[in-house]
């Protein structure tokens, strides 16, 4: 019993030390905690930094495609606008004539038969004529679904704008039909007066 006495008073006689241990254990246990919890909040930080800035990588990647795909089409328009002025619209004159012509060939390839041509011509804001022709064709039905294929098909750039079909005048097996077409001239300051 009496170790233990003297056990206790050497405790209580150190009991300074034992406090002063006991306010570093708990000031350390508070810096620890704070350490902690302030590394914690940093990670679900930069947790939440990396998932904004994944989100927005994929916004700027699908904004880019986006681009990518609309300069492409812009390319390609560019290019089509740039053939359809050099390959396709002729001058005035002698483009008139030309497609005239061409529309005599491709009536002649099709067994169709071509009457009097009218036209009237409109002047567009872009510098082109748009020339809007009316003009009866006669033949049988596969001929002239021929003829309005190729006109179509053309190189020139036929519109094919109305048709209207009836039975022909002159040939009972015939079929007469009313076409109204319409293509493109680059304006021009001479006329040539040439028509169908």
């Amino acid at each position: 019993m009496s170790e233990l006495r003297a056990l206790i008073e050497s405790l209580l006689a150190r009991r300074r030390t034992f406090l002063w241990l006991l306010l570093v254990l708990v000031a350390n246990g508070a810096m620890f905690a704070g350490v902690t919890r302030r590394l914690a909040n940093k990670q679900e930080r930069l947790a939440s930094e990396l998932e904004r800035l994944r989100a927005e990588l994929g916004e700027k990647q699908e904004e880019l495609r986006t681009l990518s795909e609309s300069e492409a089409l812009v390319t390609r328009n560019a290019e089509a606008v740039r053939r359809f002025w050099t390959d396709v619209v002729q001058e005035r004159s002698p483009g008139l004539t030309d497609a005239w012509d061409e529309i005599d060939r491709l009536a002649g390839e099709t067994n169709v038969l071509r009457g009097r041509t009218g036209y009237d011509r409109e002047v567009l804001d872009v510098g082109l004529e748009q020339i809007h022709a009316t003009m009866p064709v006669e033949g049988d039905y596969f001929d002239l679904v021929r003829f309005i294929n190729r006109l179509e098909r053309s190189e020139r750039f036929f519109l094919v704008e109305r048709i209207s079909l009836s039975q022909s005048e002159t040939n009972d097996a015939g079929i007469q039909l009313a076409c109204s077409i319409a293509f493109f001239l680059k304006s021009g300051a001479g006329d040539s007066g040439a028509g169908p």
